[in-house]
């Protein structure tokens, strides 16, 4: 009878441990992954839900595409036969206000005050009425251009791509969307910093990277042109993305990131939402400059007066 008590106390027991782990692991699901300062999440083949998936695995950021679609704003990630892709409503907006809601520093990421960075790509078109109407509700925790004057929030939402009007936001006295620019924003003429905070370039076709031939490492012309370009867009207080980085092989794709990360690049994009984390989670591997080993004067000895010398001296 003692021994069936036991084996219950002790079945008990290992029940409450195996409750305690499962509600740990619960715990550690909802705060989510360590946070990626330069992460971005190409999402614009899915998942459904791009914006938490990306915040729930730490990036700063995701990139989402959306068309129009009968009068509505829908996401353009591959969805099952039969089935209509989800609103950006439902999928990016809704979600991220409810997590913001949701933290006391009323941020996407706890501990994080700098915005989550929500970028747009158009399919077709320029659907910018559409959103600026869906936006409007949320402006309490977008990111807002009044009057000249950058409000920071919870949010940035960055318009990408080439179909974007730029006309919209620049005659615009207030709007809660910004443009990522290109690299020719930083000459004179282009547009400000109030309008495009980032700016981006096709790195592959700028590097003149042929997939065919195999880099044994990171040529020094090529490493010279991407950290020219970052020094330019910091000094022009702009932040730097760049797209066109190759995703296969790994080898080639893992030699490009070592080199954006090195540059200080401001985001590093990818679709391969795991192998982007693990690379960003990895200890930054330090660049050491050659140094010679340093030599050691030894004090010539005197010889003790009696003591023969050697070699006639």
């Amino acid at each position: 009878m003692s021994n069936g008590l036991a084996s219950v106390a002790g079945g008990l027991v290992g029940l409450a441990a195996l409750g305690a782990l499962g509600a740990a692991a619960a715990a550690r699901a909802r705060r989510g992954k360590p946070y990626l300062a330069r992460g971005l999440y190409v999402a614009l083949d899915g998942p459904a839900d791009p914006a938490v998936t990306a915040a729930r695995a730490g990036y700063a950021g995701v990139e989402v595409g959306v068309r129009l679609v009968a009068g509505e704003l829908r996401l353009t990630c591959a969805m099952p036969p039969g089935e209509e892709p989800p609103t950006f409503a439902q999928a990016v907006l809704t979600p991220l206000a409810n997590r913001v809601a949701g933290n006391a520093l009323g941020r996407v990421h706890p501990r994080r005050a700098e915005p989550f960075l929500l970028l747009v790509r158009s399919q077709v078109g320029s659907p910018y009425e559409v959103l600026a109407r869906l936006l409007r509700p949320h402006s309490a925790i977008l990111t807002t251009f009044l009057g000249g004057r950058v409000i920071p929030g919870a949010i940035t939402v960055l318009l990408t791509g080439p179909h974007w009007a730029r006309a919209d936001l620049l005659g615009a006295y207030e709007r809660h969307t910004f443009l990522e620019g290109r690299l020719s924003d930083l000459e004179p003429g282009g547009l400000p910093v109030t309008v495009a905070p980032m700016v981006s370039d096709a790195l592959a076709a700028r590097l003149r990277y042929d997939p065919h031939e195999e880099w044994p490492e990171f040529p020094a012309e090529a490493r010279h042109i991407v950290r020219s370009l970052v020094r330019a867009a910091h000094g022009d207080g702009r932040r730097v993305r760049f797209i066109d980085v190759p995703e296969s092989p790994r080898r080639i794709r893992t030699a490009f990131w070592q080199e954006l990360q090195a540059a200080e690049v401001d985001l590093i994009g990818s679709r391969h939402r795991g192998a982007l984390a693990r690379f960003l989670r990895r200890p930054v591997q330090r660049e050491f400059k050659h140094r010679a080993e340093t030599a050691r004067y030894t004090p010539e000895r005197q010889p003790v007066k009696g003591e023969p010398q050697v070699n006639g001296t």
